[in-house]
């Protein structure tokens, strides 16, 4: 009998706690001896790891049975007496295996066999019952998981349509980032070789240079350190969508492990869009809506050390 695929054997069976207590292993038992009551449950662990929970009622299965109760030959008369097949004296290691085995079928009602196989209807009821509650669950998980995909299709095309028919609003918005995205990359590397503000001359021109100190001193504080290339980019956030609403994009995005300006400029767009959607082209974007999460008054940064990079 072919054995279940690897990854299909059941690691446990149930197993009653009052197993001892049943009059068929009883009698079992009293036939054989208490040594019994372990030949019983390796056939049955044997049995569990079968496709169809059966052995073939061969030699070979009894042999092997044989080796694995560990049966001497000088053992057998010590441990058998009569059972309805009758009483054999003189039975190998094997033979004296089959002898068990069809006491447990004929005497003990412990086992049945159709003349080519034998079984437990106990143990293969249980484990066809645990079979169809795995079949259950992974159906369920199935399921759940089309479920889940559906939904994320569902927004994904929410999204897009979003995208593919924004509001008049919300066109102007688009366009502007789109159009300072355009040069981008040429701005950056143009402003990277700027020189660092570092010297004690510039610091009293901070307050006309840094119009926008209060972006600058919390960006610093809670995303990293900043350079020109960085400051110009705060400073656009501001023209185009206000201070208020710059501070709460820095927030959030510390909040949720930003440490980019490319990250504070996708939140202050999103933030765009979620007022836009929510006031249904009735209400405008107003700074009053926005609670900052958190202020600094950058007593404590040191702008002489900001760096040249991103």
């Amino acid at each position: 009998m072919a054995r279940e695929k690897e990854k299909d054997v059941p690691r446990y069976f149930s197993h009653d706690t009052n197993a001892s207590s049943d009059p068929k292993i009883i009698a079992m038992e009293l036939q054989f001896g208490v040594i019994s009551y372990a030949w019983w449950w390796k056939i049955i662990e044997k049995l569990a790891v079968q496709s169809e929970y059966k052995l073939p009622l061969k030699k070979y299965t009894f042999i092997a049975l044989a080796d694995d109760f560990k049966i001497e030959k000088d053992d057998i008369l010590t441990k058998l007496n009569t059972c309805s097949t009758g009483a054999q004296t003189n039975l190998t290691p094997n033979e004296f295996v089959r002898l068990f085995i069809f006491c447990l079928i004929d005497d003990f009602d412990l086992l049945e066999t159709d003349g080519e196989y034998f079984w437990s209807p106990s143990l293969t009821n249980r484990m066809e019952l645990r079979k169809s509650k795995e079949l259950q669950t992974s159906e369920k998980r199935r399921l759940a998981g089309i479920a889940s995909g559906e939904a994320r299709r569902k927004k994904k095309q929410n999204l897009t349509l979003v995208e593919q028919n924004p509001t008049h609003v919300q066109q102007n918005e688009l366009s502007k980032v789109k159009e300072r995205k355009v040069n981008i990359e040429e701005e950056e590397e143009e402003r990277t070789r700027a020189t660092v503000i570092s010297n004690s001359e510039d610091r009293p021109k901070l307050q006309t240079e840094w119009p926008n100190k209060k972006a600058y001193d919390l960006y610093i504080k809670r995303i990293g350190a900043m350079s020109p290339v960085i400051k110009e980019r705060l400073d656009d956030l501001v023209e185009l969508y206000q201070m208020d609403a710059v501070i709460v994009a820095i927030n959030t995005s510390a909040d949720n492990g930003g440490n980019s300006i490319g990250y504070v400029e996708r939140v202050v767009v999103d933030n765009l869009k979620k007022e836009v959607q929510k006031a249904n082209g009735s209400n405008r974007r107003s700074g009053s809506n926005r609670t900052d999460k958190e202020k600094t008054d950058g007593t404590d940064i040191n702008w002489a050390e900001e760096p040249d990079h991103l």
